[in-house]
């Protein structure tokens, strides 16, 4: 599954069997496999991957970077004003273009010590 099941459901990671139950079935009812077939099948995969404790904690211990980043995305998305504009395509490019030219600088400064060291 390439979502994170606790932030499909929208749990934490301590919820009880009782509560993951409760919330799958709320969310079932907003998204029923008629209208939503495709995220009905998203909060399936995520109730099954959570729907006791062993296969929580599986899950916990096998998710991935991107999970953790989508539950991160999602905090920082509840929390964010909804004032907050997004980054132009430009100003993201960038920003982008100015980290990897640093990253690259460094790099070449980090050889050149290493050059001068060995002589």
């Amino acid at each position: 599954m390439s979502h994170d099941p606790f932030s499909v459901l929208g749990v934490a990671e301590d919820t009880s069997d009782v509560e993951i139950r409760r919330r799958y079935l709320a969310l079932v009812r907003e998204h029923s496999p008629d209208r939503a077939p495709e995220e009905f099948q998203k909060l399936r995969a995520a109730y099954e991957a959570l729907s006791d404790e062993r296969k929580r904690l599986a899950a916990m211990l096998l998710r991935t970077n991107e999970a953790a980043l989508t539950r991160l995305r999602l905090a920082a998305l509840q929390t964010a004003p909804s004032t907050l504009a997004h980054a132009s395509v430009k100003t993201t490019r960038a920003v982008l273009t100015e980290g990897v030219q640093r990253a690259v600088a460094d790099q070449n400064l980090s050889a050149r010590d290493r050059d001068h060291g060995e002589r």
